[in-house]
Order: structure tokens, then sequence, then C-alpha cells
């Protein structure tokens, strides 16, 4: 993805104003930097949604830009975007739960000792102690650090092979020469296809070659 999620993730929450003015971007990353703070407010607001009904929010919040709605390959993009900025919700949801569970455990267990009831303080006892595994011992250090560290380089000689100067340069030509097109026009065009849209495949007709093996296999 050929995109500086730096600019995003800087400018994520600065007034509009400020963004037009003193940081003088352009009216195009400005316009997604509201769609994305729009969106991320609603998926705090609604933590336990997948992605494709962000998706349906990001298109359907943005309205229409020259007479056509957000394609569907940039609201995907907007949703990478902020994965790749505030992360996955869906985990840390599940994180708040499981302090919201320990959470109503304790609340009850405060109820039971005020009433003096014996029998749910043993049994809010025993869940809390199962839920949170204090049954169990903590886990060993596996030894991960004695395994010997990784050095990456970017240095393609390590591997035997001979550098190519100005390698995005290359790339860029090879891209321009074979698709006759600049990428990002490639990608501006491209749109994102659900995989339940995906049609069927037909079955191809039989060739005459093959029909007459089955002919040959009848008369047999």
């Amino acid at each position: 993805m050929k995109i500086d999620l730096d600019l995003y993730s800087d400018n994520l929450m600065l007034p509009e104003q400020e963004l037009l003015q003193q940081r003088k971007l352009e009216p195009k990353v400005v316009k997604r930097i509201l769609r994305l703070r729009d969106a991320y407010n609603y998926m705090l607001r609604n933590p336990l949604k997948k992605d494709r009904e962000y998706v349906d929010y990001i298109i359907s919040a943005a309205g229409l830009e020259g007479g056509k709605p957000l394609s569907r390959r940039s609201a995907y993009e907007d949703l990478e975007i902020l994965h790749a900025i505030v992360g996955s919700l869906q985990q840390c949801a599940k994180e708040w739960h499981r302090w919201r569970f320990n959470n109503m455990i304790m609340e009850g267990y405060a109820i039971a000792v005020r009433h003096e009831d014996a029998v749910a303080i043993a049994r809010l006892a025993q869940q809390y102690g199962k839920y949170n595994q204090l049954d169990k011992s903590d886990e060993r250090d596996a030894g991960f650090s004695e395994i010997p560290r990784l050095r990456f380089v970017f240095d393609v000689s390590v591997l035997g092979f001979k550098p190519i100067p100005n390698a995005y340069k290359v790339m860029d030509q090879t891209i321009a020469r074979y698709s006759g097109t600049p990428y990002a026009d490639i990608i501006e065009d491209a749109e994102a296809v659900e995989v339940s849209e995906v049609p069927e495949r037909t079955p191809q007709p039989e060739t005459a070659e093959e029909e007459e093996e089955g002919g040959q296999d009848d008369e047999q």
C-alpha cells in the first residue's frame, strides 16, 4: 500500500482548519483524515462489528463525491489505514470483556459479603479463580533469550545477488512499460469485490475431442 501512514497518524486528531491552513495539506488528504476520524469514533462506539460493517458505514457516511458514492476499495483502504494506526479493535474489545467479567464478579462478591451469603461468596471466589486460572502455575521461561538474534539487512549481495542501482526507478519503469498507465491510476481504478459476490464459475462445454472419446466409450 503506497500510503504515508505517518501523514495520517500525525494529523488524525487535528482540527480541519489547522490541517488546511497551517499544515497546508491537500483537500483530498484532509477529506480522508476527516473520514478516518469519523470511522474511528464509530469503531470505538461499536467495537464488536465486523470489517464489512465498518466498510458499509464508511461508504454511507462519506456520502456522494462528484455525484458518485465512495468506492468500496477506498473504504477498505481507509479501514486498512486505521488498522495500521490503531490496531484491531476486535482484540481490544476482547480484553475489555475480560476486564468487565472480572469486574462483574467483584461486584457480585461485594454484594454477597454485604448479605453474608457464604454460598454465593464461595461460588464467586471459585469462578474468579477458575476464569483467571489461579490454580495453574506460571509459565516457565522457554529460553527464547538464548535464540540467536537475526540481523535483517537490505544488501542483497549477502545472498550472492548483484544489487540493482536505483531499484525503485527500475520498478517504476517496469510498471510503466508493461501496464501502459501509471501505478497510481491502476490502484485508483481498482475496485474491491466481496468474496460472496464473486459469481460462480460456469462449467465449460466439452470439446469435440472429449465428445468423440465419450461416444467411443459408450459404444464399447
